[in-house]
Parts: structure tokens; sequence; C-alpha cells
């Protein structure tokens, strides 16, 4: 089973993680793709692109009987043909997605230090923070504010400066972080983890 993680953090909100080992065609074999899926995959040149595409649609299919069609909106941003919300992630050999009642988003990175020289295109305040920050913490920054992202369409957004969280805690895993935008502001509980191969973190906007 290609699922590696399968968890309910909340009523009415599950996350699943799927570490993509089967080919193209293993993954198309699982599913039926309606004609505009199916035009979106034909799109995409490069296997592991597919493969990932395949994945999110593989994980919706063990989700519910409930047959989930997904659509996008102009800038990517994908949604359900029900009333909940979802958001989806992948890297390398990892896709993931979160459903949920709640305004979500997630985000998926694995391990690799370009991150760290990127750092000061994504980070502001959090930069004088007294923590390392190493590779797995910076990673968890860029899944918090890539998440926050996701969860907020069609609204200006400077990871620098309009996205803050505060600093992480090595015993915990969740930290407030906010959406600020001159008078409008939006709160999120951002949840986080780090694992052997890849770090993870979705927000709940409140």
């Amino acid at each position: 089973m290609p699922i590696i993680e399968d968890f309910a953090p909340f009523p009415n909100t599950r996350i699943l993680i799927w570490q993509i080992t089967e080919t193209i065609d293993i993954l198309l074999s699982k599913i039926q793709l309606d004609n505009s899926s199916q035009q979106i995959l034909d799109l995409k040149k490069k296997d592991i692109h597919k493969k990932q595409f395949l994945a999110i649609r593989n994980i919706l299919e063990l989700m519910s009987s409930e047959k989930y069609l997904v659509s996008y909106s102009e800038i990517g941003k994908p949604y359900l043909n029900s009333k909940k919300n979802i958001s989806v992630t992948h890297a390398g050999s990892y896709a993931a997605l979160i459903v949920s009642d709640k305004q979500v988003g997630i985000d998926l990175e694995e391990f690799g230090e370009k991150i760290k020289k990127i750092k000061k295109k994504f980070l502001d305040i959090e930069l004088d923070y007294p923590i390392d920050l190493n590779t797995s913490n910076l990673l968890v920054y860029w899944n918090i504010k890539e998440s926050i992202f996701k969860s907020l369409e069609n609204k200006p957004m400077d990871f620098r400066k309009n996205i803050i969280v505060l600093p992480l805690e090595k015993e915990n895993n969740i930290v407030k972080s906010w959406y600020i935008n001159n008078d409008e502001i939006y709160s999120f509980c951002s949840y986080y983890k780090v694992s052997k191969n890849y770090t993870l973190a979705y927000v709940i906007k409140e």
C-alpha cells in the first residue's frame, strides 16, 4: 500500500501522504479519469509530474466511496465537487493532500540544501529569531508559508512581507502564523512535522 500516512488531525479533516513507487501504467489502472483530468495529464511532459498528478487521483479514489472530481481555478487552485476544501502538494516521489470543512493548505518538501540559498527570498523577521536556521527549520518555514499561500486565493502575496511565522519550538509541532496586507489580517494555526526524507506543514485558517 503506497499510503504511508493517513490521519485526521481534526473532525472532518483528513490528510494522506503517498510515496510514489508505481509506474504510470499501474497508477492509471487504479482510477478512471474524466476528460478534463485526462487533458491535464496529457499536457504534462515529465513522467514524475504525471506520476504526482496520478498519485493525487489515486488518493482521492481511496478516500471515499463518493467520487471526488477535481477542477482548477485560473491560478491552479484545486476544487472538489463538494462543500469540502482541498489542498494538494507533491515533491519528488511524494504526494499528499488535505481535505477539510475548514479553509486549509498543505505543503511537503523533500530534503535539499537549495533552501539555504534562497532563505532571504521568503524570510524576513524570521531571520532574526534566536533559533538555528538549519535545513529542516528553513523547509518548515517554507512549508508553512506555501501552505498559507495555497489556502488563500487572489491575495497579494510576498512571502517575506505578507506572511509572518512565530519561532519554531522543538517541543511543539504547532506555531501561530499570519497573513497581513495593510488592514487585511488572517491568522492560522500551522502544524508541521519533520520526517526522515521530507518536511510537511498544513495550516487551518482561524
